[in-house]
């Protein structure tokens, strides 16, 4: 919250008098003073000098002062105040930032849509505009231009994610997995949960048991149109499903696993300092789903700077967190 403070002037009028022999001249015109005049911070002015140093109006009523310098309200507002991202009117009061640093009127909230991607506001002045998927899904220009647009990009994407993992002591079989991109009315139908606008990815573990033998075949699902570093951290988080599936012998509570797949997207990109990234972390953290939100923050709070393989160990030992 943001407030613009505003000197209350007070006009003290006082009728010189050649009895006590004191000479007032104008701070504004250096000419003597006859009449009534003001005294403002100490400093004596003819009625009508009393001026805005902006646009040389009389000022009556409130004032506000810069480096020495008188101002009204609307010239001190409009000069000085803090504009917003959007409309680029000042703000008066409280205002909203976004992950990026962009500042904003809260009635912008009611008025835009948010990126499905980036979850900015979508406005001409901010994002340059945004388009709107076949599958419902809103995203701005800026998401839009650095979009994946074939799949061998998103293949690419989850090699790289399996070998930046590997470095973690998460070990994949490549040659299980099975990577398909999707549109969101797919991804819907597939998790089976037909209504949420901001799921990102699932995966699917097939397993085959034939005597003391195990077979594992997964199926990670991405939502297409995305740009890289929106990918890679679904891909990380779907990975994790995996690597769960084939070393956890017992079933995680919900909010535990899904915390511990947030915890490797974060993992990933916490030595990437992109602002893609860096915004991805602050969803994260402020996710506000007591599933995935409070289930992260409770696995990030835990392990974060510890030996990754003590979270790994507590996850082998523990249902919940």
């Amino acid at each position: 919250m943001i407030l613009i403070k505003i000197t209350y002037l007070i006009l003290f009028f006082f009728v010189a008098s050649s009895t006590i022999g004191q000479t007032v001249k104008c701070n504004y015109c250096g000419e003597k003073i006859e009449a009534e005049y003001l005294v403002v911070d100490g400093k004596a002015f003819h009625k009508n000098h009393f001026k805005c140093a902006n646009c040389n109006r009389p000022i009556v009523g409130d004032y506000a002062t810069k480096n020495g310098k008188y101002y009204d309200k609307k010239c001190y507002t409009d000069l000085f105040s803090l504009k917003c991202s959007i409309c680029n009117k000042p703000i008066i009061g409280e205002y909203l930032i976004d992950n990026f640093g962009l500042k904003y009127h809260k009635h912008h909230e009611a008025e835009l849509k948010r990126c499905d991607v980036c979850n900015r506001l979508i406005s001409d002045k901010t994002t340059n505009g945004g388009i709107k998927y076949s599958d419902g899904r809103n995203i701005c220009n800026v998401c839009k231009n650095k979009k994946m647009t074939s799949f061998w990009q998103y293949e690419l994407s989850m090699n790289k994610v399996i070998s930046r993992l590997n470095n973690y002591g998460l070990r994949f079989n490549k040659e299980t997995i099975k990577l398909k991109v999707v549109d969101l009315t797919e991804l819907q139908r597939v998790s089976k949960n037909r209504h949420a606008k901001n799921i990102k990815g699932f995966s699917y573990t097939n397993i085959e048991v034939l005597g003391s033998k195990k077979t594992f075949e997964h199926t990670v699902y991405v939502l297409n149109g995305i740009p890289p570093k929106y990918a890679e951290s679904t891909i990380a988080h779907e990975l994790m499903h995996v690597w769960i599936s084939v070393n956890i012998n017992h079933k995680l509570a919900k909010q535990f696993e899904e915390g511990s797949c947030n915890y490797i997207s974060y993992t990933y990109l916490k030595s990437d300092y992109s602002d893609d990234a860096k915004n991805i972390i602050k969803q994260l953290q402020n996710n506000p789903d007591k599933i995935y939100g409070d289930g992260y923050r409770k696995v990030y709070n835990r392990f974060r700077g510890r030996d990754f393989n003590l979270f790994l160990e507590y996850l082998r030992k523990n249902k919940s967190i």
